[in-house]
């Protein structure tokens, strides 16, 4: 079920500086949880195609690579995301939870690794966005919670999407992934809605770093060289 790629590391990810810049920003989060322990983390971008997908796969990979028990779950209601990467739209998610009363259980997706599984947006994804307004969706979100030491849910972009402001407030911490390069009002901007939103951000991944411009890929390879 899990993906290699040029960009997914996949559940066996061979040696190389792009996995150990995963490395570092799985020690940056764990570090973090000592200081404010945050079960369920919203990942989102600015825009469309900043990598938010790769990175809620990719941590997830590197935390069930250490027994963390993680659950990636899709609150892409658009048809994007976790579920199209992975082949699972329109499986039994979320949106069935807000909506039926079944179980957990009968959402989840195992993986190739133990400690990590999948919970996709639901078959009926397009009800998301207005789930996302009703207590059904905290309630559903506190149970996914419950069954993991972490969950990570990729959401929509903030930019052009109601949904992503409302289930920042539901919770625990919000993740913004731009690429380098961005433009800074941009974050600026995410970053003050999120804050009016009352959401609570733990940090900025900034993505897609060129070679010649990162510490790690410079270090890694002058290291091994």
């Amino acid at each position: 079920m899990l993906i290699t790629s040029e960009s997914l590391l996949g559940p066996n990810p061979p040696t190389s500086a792009y996995l150990e810049a995963y490395r570092i920003l799985r020690s940056e989060f764990l570090i973090l949880q000592e200081h404010e322990e945050s079960r369920i983390v919203l990942v989102t971008s600015p825009w469309h195609q900043e990598g938010k997908s790769t990175v809620v796969l990719n941590l997830g990979t590197m935390l069930a690579l250490i027994e963390k028990d993680t659950i990636v779950l899709d609150t892409d209601f658009y048809g994007g995301g976790i579920g199209e990467t992975l082949g699972i739209s329109g499986s039994p998610g979320l949106t069935d939870l807000c909506l039926h009363d079944i179980a957990v259980a009968e959402t989840v997706i195992e993986t190739e690794l133990s400690a990590l599984r999948v919970v996709p947006a639901g078959t009926e994804a397009d009800r998301g966005p207005e789930l996302t307004e009703g207590a059904s969706m905290g309630q559903a979100l506190r149970k996914i919670g419950q069954q993991a030491q972490f969950v990570l849910c990729d959401s929509t972009p903030l930019s052009g999407f109601g949904a992503t402001l409302a289930l920042a407030r539901m919770v625990d911490m919000v993740l913004l992934v731009s690429l380098a390069g961005s433009r800074v009002e941009d974050v600026q901007r995410c970053l003050a809605s999120l804050k009016e939103a009352g959401a609570r951000v733990g940090g900025i991944i900034v993505n897609d770093e060129l070679p010649g411009e990162s510490v790690v890929y410079r270090s890694y390879h002058e290291y091994h060289r």
